[in-house]
């Protein structure tokens, strides 16, 4: 899997059928790995795959479960008892071909250790047959979870499911397939579910649910730090972490700045133990004629990351204490885990790897899948491995592909294995097990302060779905009064049972600790108007701890909306002109405020006056829905949209509202290369483009080039007809209607570049 520029991912591109993963300009798929080389690659027992593994000093790998307690396990959710609550994929590309895939297959499972040796030895089924699920969260009264198309609510007495479940969105997933829909509903801090691939996020209030835009995220597995940013990744890079806390910059519906929070953090390098030659396209290679190199010639190993999967920042108590808050990274083709050291310096991070040129898990086991990783209750990290021989799916299987599984046999068994592995620091103490569903109080609260993340967060959700109003006192005092990570927890917590007020912000606002500051600021957006004005004066007045806390002030300011307030925010952003986010969090807090501030701030930036007028005008919802296309263009228009979120996936790399995504793809919205000439736009959905490319005034250099669409069977004239006139009349976009006939005339005429991306300037 690799990454694209313009208009999709190669992912994107290819038929459902195996070997369709083919790409035309692809003739050479010679086998750049000698056979001599090629270990076999058998069914490891449990115990044989432990053998296998090689791991950072000072550590020791040990399963938790095993088959046939566990079959191709995805992700998991620990209930406040600590019992682990697993997605069981296993109607997962069953074959070679992956028939039968859309049978429901799949089970939600909850295991257990009852013996408290650390490893689980009964299972209980929960949810069986279950297409393909996904993603899950756990309820005190039920299960939020994703199968392959729909979100559903499963109420539960214990551990037994009651009824039959409740369909809250019946096509939350939308189009596309297997290996891009959305999966992760990660509780976070600010007591929303966040998702990875995907622009929604969720969130329970009084029994129903509400689900809301956010920033589109990755691919596969999201994470979160202390302070509720959140993390996520690509197929082709390991890491992206944000700086700002999720929507802290999307809170006035007029106005829509562009912004990218979004830090690479650390190399995508990979260090295998073993030669990796079941690699999609491992046949790229010089020496077949390529310009790309996928294998090190010499180690013929993965040189970058190709299939990184569900990652989390370690925030545990098991490891070494200079290991908390490393990211780790799941690379189930290359089978290993990465780690990433996160450092941080006025609020913005960035990576390095603490090992050099070796991973912090790797295994010569080439079944070993790891997919997911997770902080677990006893402070150790877990590792989640699918255990099978087939990880990329029927879509994108190239006939090199096919064939490399095929010769060792990694086609077979189609059902029967999965692990889940407990990594722990030979030198650290675990946690010992506890129910913090059953802790009532002030010996709940108290939780909140642990130094284990899950104690912390596990608590905060029991407080929030049980919002006992005995317990407001404590968090008011520990907001107050507690630790950092504490306090933030407690302001959440309230936030979370609707009960947070001025008052539980009052000492957090004035706090020297800058992430203590900044989340009382972002909380500030939260409280209802009376509350917020009760703040208007001592915010104001305040002076940020730290640069990294000036957008949560701008953003509280505008959203106070008093003269006293926009005064002070006119200050700031004349003080810190070039300071990062700050315009971008003014304009966020100031919806319905823009006309007085506009007044009062006499501001000579264009970018800012331009979105203050906006916002006045109410332009954004004044403008006209939909496409003003009819008859034959509209149905064009219809079948467009419906491929740019189905069969081409192009919202993977350009986000489902054509804003673009972050390493992968530029905007759709607002471009040039969009709305100019059709058949420039056709020009490069047939023979695709390389970067780098600038859209709106910005430069876009993402690490691959985009291919062409021309090359696939599947997208004929018509197709990419319907592609162009959607994207061209969707969003902001209104342009003129493209023909099959203009595909077919620009097909014709650049014929003899089969598939060679153009550059910008050559499409001048």
């Amino acid at each position: 899997m690799r990454l694209r520029l313009l208009l999709s991912s190669s992912l994107c591109l290819l038929p459902l059928a195996a070997q369709q993963g083919d790409r035309k300009e692809h003739g050479n798929m010679a086998a750049v790995v000698p056979e001599n080389l090629i270990p076999p690659s058998p069914v490891l027992s449990p115990a044989e795959a432990l053998e296998s593994f090689q791991l950072a000093p000072g550590f020791i790998i040990e399963a938790v479960a095993t088959e046939p307690l566990v079959e191709k396990p995805v992700c998991l959710d620990f209930d406040p008892a600590g019992r682990i609550w697993v997605c069981e994929m296993r109607g997962y590309m069953p074959d070679i071909d992956g028939k039968g895939e859309n049978i429901p297959e799949g089970r939600i499972s909850v295991l257990e250790d009852r013996d408290g040796d650390g490893k689980a030895e009964h299972r209980t089924v929960f949810l069986d047959k279950v297409l393909l699920p996904r993603a899950l969260a756990v309820f005190d009264d039920g299960i939020l979870f994703l199968d392959e198309h729909r979100l559903l609510w499963a109420k539960r007495d214990g551990l037994k499911a009651i009824g039959v479940p409740e369909v809250i969105d019946g096509n939350f997933n939308g189009g596309g397939n297997v290996e891009h829909k959305p999966n992760g509903l990660m509780p976070n801090l600010d007591n929303w579910l966040y998702l990875a691939k995907s622009n929604k996020r969720i969130r329970r209030v009084n029994g129903s649910w509400k689900i809301e835009p956010t920033f589109f995220r990755g691919q596969w597995g999201i994470a979160r730090d202390d302070w509720g940013r959140l993390y996520h990744n690509h197929n082709s890079a390991f890491l992206f972490g944000e700086s700002l806390a999720p929507n802290l910059l999307t809170g006035n519906p007029a106005v829509k700045p562009k912004y990218q929070d979004g830090n690479a953090l650390g190399s995508n390098r990979t260090w295998p133990i073993r030669v990796t030659p079941a690699i999609n396209r491992a046949y790229m290679a010089k020496s077949n004629g390529y310009r790309e190199q996928t294998l090190d010639p010499k180690t013929h190993k993965l040189i970058n990351c190709t299939a990184a999967a569900g990652l989390t920042l370690y925030r545990g108590t098991n490891f070494p204490s200079d290991w908390y808050g490393h990211g780790f990274a799941t690379e189930s083709a290359a089978n290993l885990v990465k780690a990433i050291r996160i450092s941080e310096k006025d609020g913005k991070q960035s990576g390095s790897h603490p090992l050099g040129e070796k991973e912090f898990l790797a295994s010569t086991d080439e079944r070993f899948r790891p997919v997911n990783a997770y902080t677990a209750p006893d402070g150790s990290l877990y590792v989640v491995d699918m255990y099978h021989g087939i990880i990329q799916h029927k879509t994108y299987q190239t006939s090199y592909l096919r064939q490399q599984h095929l010769a060792r046999g990694l086609d077979k068994p189609g059902f029967g294995h999965g692990r889940i592995y407990r990594i722990r620091s030979s030198s650290g103490k675990l946690e010992p097990k506890i129910d913090i569903g059953a802790l009532q109080g002030l010996e709940l609260v108290k939780m909140l302060a642990h130094p284990n993340a899950w104690h912390r967060e596990t608590a905060q959700r029991v407080l929030v779905q049980r919002a006992d109003a005995s317990c407001i006192p404590h968090l008011a005092t520990l907001a107050a009064r507690g630790n950092p990570v504490a306090r933030v927890h407690a302001i959440w917590t309230l936030e979370g049972m609707g009960k947070l007020q001025a008052s539980h912000l009052s000492d957090a606002l004035k706090n020297k600790h800058p992430k203590v500051q900044s989340s009382a600021l972002w909380a500030v957006a939260g409280l209802d108007s009376m509350e917020r004005a009760k703040l208007a004066t001592s915010l104001a007045s305040l002076s940020p701890t730290a640069p990294e806390a000036d957008p949560y002030l701008a953003r509280a300011l505008g959203s106070v909306g008093s003269n006293d307030a926009l005064e002070a925010l006119a200050r700031l952003l004349n003080q810190k002109p070039a300071a990062r986010f700050v315009r971008e969090a003014a304009i966020s807090g100031l919806h319905g405020h823009e006309a007085a501030f506009k007044s009062i701030a006499k501001t000579q930036d264009k970018a800012l006056i331009a979105w203050l007028d906006q916002g006045t005008s109410n332009a954004a919802t004044k403008a006209p829905k939909g496409p003003t296309l009819k008859g034959a263009e509209l149905e064009s228009w219809k079948r467009g949209k419906a491929l740019y979120a189905g069969e081409a996936v192009c919202f993977s790399c350009h986000g489902p509202d054509g804003s673009g995504v972050q390493a992968l793809g530029p905007p759709l919205d607002h471009s040039e290369w969009v709305t100019g000439k059709p058949e420039t736009l056709v020009k490069i959905l047939l023979h695709g483009m390389t970067g780098p490319v600038t859209v709106d005034g910005q430069t876009y250099r993402p690490s691959a080039d985009m291919p062409a669409l021309g090359m696939n069977p599947m997208f004929t004239d018509q197709k990419l007809a319907d592609i162009s006139t959607y994207i061209r009349n969707e969003w902001s976009n209104k342009a003129s209607a493209v023909q099959a006939t203009e595909v077919a005339r620009q097909r014709e005429a650049t014929k003899a570049r089969s598939g060679r991306p153009w550059t910008a300037p050559e499409l001048k």
